[in-house]
């Protein structure tokens, strides 16, 4: 017996739904096509590129530490307080760390 006819409306012909996830996936790859290796580099490459890149950070960030420091006390005083705060915050890393690992002996140590 046939469907009523708003029924059939609704139901998709096995082709169809076929063609239409084939649209669907092609277009997802459309969209990550533009992610990835753009700049087709090879892994050594780019971690040379970027080390490269972190270490001109770094010196730019020394001559400022430099530069602050070299200003006056108080610039003295700032670098400082930055280098206490770092301190502070590696111990704290530390200390969750081993807590971590082994949560009685930490609670041990505090």
């Amino acid at each position: 017996m046939n469907a009523p006819r708003h029924e059939r409306a609704r139901t998709m012909a096995r082709g169809l739904s076929r063609e239409l996830a084939k649209e669907k996936a092609q277009k997802k790859q459309g969209k990550n096509a533009s992610k990835g290796n753009k700049e087709d580099l090879t892994p050594a490459r780019r971690a040379e590129r970027d080390a490269k890149t972190l270490r001109e950070k770094t010196a730019r960030k020394e001559a400022a530490r430099a530069a602050l420091a070299a200003s006056g006390e108080a610039g003295a005083a700032a670098v400082k307080a930055e280098e206490a705060k770092k301190a502070a915050m590696r111990a704290k890393q530390r200390e969750n760390k081993l807590a971590a690992a082994n949560p009685l002996l930490a609670k041990k140590r505090g």
